[in-house]
């Protein structure tokens, strides 16, 4: 009787590896109307596990059967269990295939159970919207002003979504030089991380109400009006003109020591 158990469990075992093990043929869309993509899942193979988890990985070979190129595309891949239950996902990402072409790529899937069928739900379409990718955004010192493409940002540091492209960054803060920086976001980009050292200014700035800024060393503020050297030049401001003035923070003079003679 117990040989017969042990030939029962292999039999199941050789059952299940087969299931496995055999490549899986998916079309998107899986209605079978004019199929644009064809995915053909090796075997998956399992790399850990615990507690009832596994992970696993598989090679994968997408073909464009429609006749236009695909130029980005993102899959789940759903596990399923015999009774056509979720069990575990994976992720399929595909750029940059022509008609007719193929690409291979790889897959990896978390699963609860066995794996008996699978299927394909797609994520973001060409037709969709362009898919963003994060980037994160800080400055030294922290809390500068952001504009990307000349656009309000808020405050740094943030986390941004930007769509695939070349973006300006501009940061502005007071007693601090205006700085910028170009980024190129590409399609399907993993998270990155911009930052901008900000260089104090080395002169006072006087904000005009028209928004025009004068850079220089004030010398006097009155009641009446704001004195300004630029360029060597003492320049007079009628008081009604001026916004704001920001004084740059100036460090004392280091005083010499003079040494007294005997």
């Amino acid at each position: 009787m117990r040989n017969k158990v042990v030939v029962l469990m292999s039999f199941l075992l050789l059952c299940a590896t087969a299931v496995a093990g055999a490549d899986t043929v998916l079309t998107w869309p899986a209605d079978g109307k004019d199929p644009v993509l064809k995915f053909t899942i090796g075997k998956m193979r399992q790399v850990s596990s615990y507690s009832g988890q596994a992970d696993y990985v598989a090679d994968a070979v997408v073909e464009n059967i429609g006749k236009k190129p695909m130029p980005f595309a993102s899959f789940y891949l759903y596990l399923l269990d015999k009774n056509k239950k979720r069990i575990g996902e994976g992720y399929i990402e595909v750029s940059n295939i022509g008609a007719g072409q193929q690409a291979k790529v790889a897959v990896s899937a978390h699963a609860s159970g066995s794996i008996a069928s699978m299927e394909i739900q797609p994520q973001h379409l060409p037709t969709d919207e362009p898919v963003k990718s994060k980037v994160a955004v800080s400055s030294v010192p922290a809390g500068a002003s952001l504009k990307v493409d000349g656009q309000d940002s808020g405050v740094t540091p943030q986390t941004l979504s930007l769509v695939p492209g070349k973006h300006v960054f501009e940061f502005s803060k007071e007693g601090y030089s205006t700085g910028s920086a170009p980024i190129d976001v590409a399609a399907g980009a993993l998270p990155s991380a911009v930052s901008l050292e900000l260089s104090p200014l080395s002169e006072d700035t006087v904000v005009l109400r028209d928004g025009t800024v004068v850079l220089g060393d004030v010398s006097s503020v009155t009641t009446t009006a704001v004195t300004v050297r630029v360029k060597g030049r003492l320049r007079r401001l009628d008081k009604n003109q001026v916004a704001r003035v920001i004084f740059v923070e100036r460090k004392p003079a280091k005083k010499t020591a003079v040494k007294k003679r005997r």
